[in-house]
């Protein structure tokens, strides 16, 4: 890879993403089993689905406001919010759990749209895939990292040490981004809220939604089903390790190992840039799916979590292709609008995982949301397949 034909913009926002995300990550991965020590499987696959319902209720108008304000004050105002989830956690108090899901769904909508939008405008068209992969570099490298301090923390001090941690860490996040990236935006953001407020923003959005769905709906229906897959993992691993008797140091562990091939997502964009986006969509989803079914039927604590391992290296292979090809189908005039319409279906996507996943393992068992999920990913194949084919 050949960083000086990478954005500079994507390279201070992977920073930033790792200072926020390497304390996030010490507890993060655990808080399915933090929660079930107040509630239910299937609450605590609601709760855990709250993180990416909420998103899907704002990011039509959080699109909107990265087009109108500037894509730099809407990723601050979002690191802003992610503050609280680390503060509300620190009560254990059920309600306030929930409340700190809200929170960093409000974040993630804020954070996830105006980083997109500006990364995708800025990286050149001829190494798209690779540049949306630095992007997401350091946040991969959290998510490598994170867990395994997170698990020693844990089985040492508790839940409390790392939640301080991510509190510490989403200060710091802040004064970093504001030093070295900065908040000039077209306009004013409260001004562009007061106008956001005042304008038709759903009908007039749905409108230039209409108006590209022939080039958008495949990306979005595809990025749609495979963050069903990449978010049920969210509820199904911790629980399923729990079950088979991990402690948190070896959960970190598998945690961080499976985190690991998302830090080389930029091969998978390279590889999308040279022969194609489609066709690595087909032969990952071709891959991935008899590995979950697999995963469904073991039942040995190593052997599921080696095929964690190639599921989330297969699984993450996806994220830079599929937003590629969803970039080369919108027109940079309304990008920004899109990118919420991307955002919604993402997140609607994420929400329906892990309550899928809650909801079959409280009806039948954690191994039947592994099978769902093969299913699931088996339709991404059949779709890229029959696109390609056209």
């Amino acid at each position: 890879m050949k960083f000086d034909r990478i954005p500079e913009i994507a390279k201070y926002l992977s920073v930033v993403f790792f200072l926020y995300w390497i304390t996030a990550y010490t507890v993060w991965n655990f808080l399915p089993i933090y929660f079930e020590q107040h509630m239910s499987v299937f609450w605590v696959g609601v709760l855990t689905s709250l993180f990416a319902f909420v998103p899907v209720l704002i990011d039509i108008p959080v699109g909107n406001l990265v087009q109108r304000s500037g894509e730099r004050v809407v990723i601050f105002a979002g690191f802003v919010v992610g503050v609280l989830p680390s503060i509300l956690y620190l009560t254990a108090v059920p309600v306030l759990l929930g409340a700190a899901k809200v929170c960093e769904g409000v974040m993630k909508s804020l954070v996830w749209s105006g980083s997109w939008s500006v990364s995708m405008k800025s990286a050149d068209e001829d190494y798209e895939s690779e540049a949306l992969s630095v992007f997401l570099l350091g946040l991969q490298l959290a998510a490598v990292m994170g867990p395994v301090i997170g698990g020693y923390l844990i089985m040492s001090h508790g839940f409390q040490l790392p939640i301080l941690i991510w509190l510490g860490g989403s200060m710091l996040t802040l004064l970093v981004f504001y030093v070295y990236i900065g908040l000039e935006g077209k306009r004013g953001f409260f001004d562009s809220m007061n106008d956001l407020f005042e304008r038709n923003t759903y009908s007039n959005d749905i409108r230039h939604l209409k108006e590209n769905w022939s080039g958008v709906k495949l990306p979005i229906a595809l990025i749609f089903l495979h963050s069903i897959v990449f978010s049920f993992f969210w509820l199904a691993i911790p629980l399923m390790l729990e079950r088979m008797g991990a402690d948190f140091v070896t959960m970190g562990l598998v945690f961080g190992a499976a985190a690991l091939p998302r830090t080389f997502q930029f091969v998978f964009g390279d590889l999308g840039d040279r022969v194609g986006q489609l066709k690595v969509t087909v032969v990952l989803a071709l891959l991935v799916t008899p590995v979950l079914f697999v995963m469904g039927i073991v039942g040995e604590l190593y052997i599921l979590a080696g095929f964690y391992l190639v599921a989330m290296t297969l699984i993450s292979g996806f994220t830079p292709v599929l937003h590629s090809v969803f970039d080369r189908n919108v027109p940079e005039a309304v990008e920004s609008e899109m990118v919420g319409f991307l955002e919604l279906f993402k997140h609607s996507g994420q929400a329906l995982g892990p309550f899928m996943a809650g909801t079959v393992a409280s009806v039948w068992s954690l191994n039947a949301s592994f099978i769902v999920a093969a299913g699931i990913s088996a339709v991404i194949f059949l779709v890229a397949a029959h696109s390609l084919q056209n």
